[in-house]
């Protein structure tokens, strides 16, 4: 973590133990990170972690690999395997809200969220699904 302050930057923390993203990049909620811990082929966990200072407030052991996008206050969470997962922002700890096997393995492409409406894909097959509340 670092704090720019015109042209220089000033470390704030670091640590490869509270949060090291493979390949996918982490959200900021309320001064707390959510992202994927760890390397893909290591099977990865899924963490909050507090912003300011790297302590780790939660870990979702065993969650292998994937990609989160905030969307309001809820985590939408795709998964490697294919598995869509929303689940509430909470530093207290981990809330699914809801889970669907959405494409098959594998899943490495970022979604896109827009109006609603999120855009996923996997090698051969792209999907649209409808997050918008009735």
């Amino acid at each position: 973590m670092l704090r720019v302050d015109g042209s220089a930057l000033t470390p704030v923390w670091a640590s490869d133990e509270a949060l090291s993203n493979h390949y996918a990049t982490s959200v900021l909620s309320n001064g707390i990170l959510y992202g994927f811990h760890g390397r893909q082929e290591f099977g990865q966990s899924f963490r909050a972690v507090e912003f300011q200072t790297g302590k780790v407030r939660w870990s979702q052991e065993g969650f292998r690999a994937g990609t989160v996008t905030l969307a309001g206050t809820q985590l939408v969470i795709l998964r490697e395997n294919g598995e869509l997962i929303l689940a509430a922002a909470t530093p207290d700890r981990f809330s699914p809200i809801a889970r669907a096997q959405v494409l098959s393995a594998t899943v490495r492409a970022t979604p896109a969220l827009a109006n609603g409406l999120l855009y996923a894909r996997n090698d051969d097959t792209l999907v649209c699904l409808d997050l918008r509340t009735p």
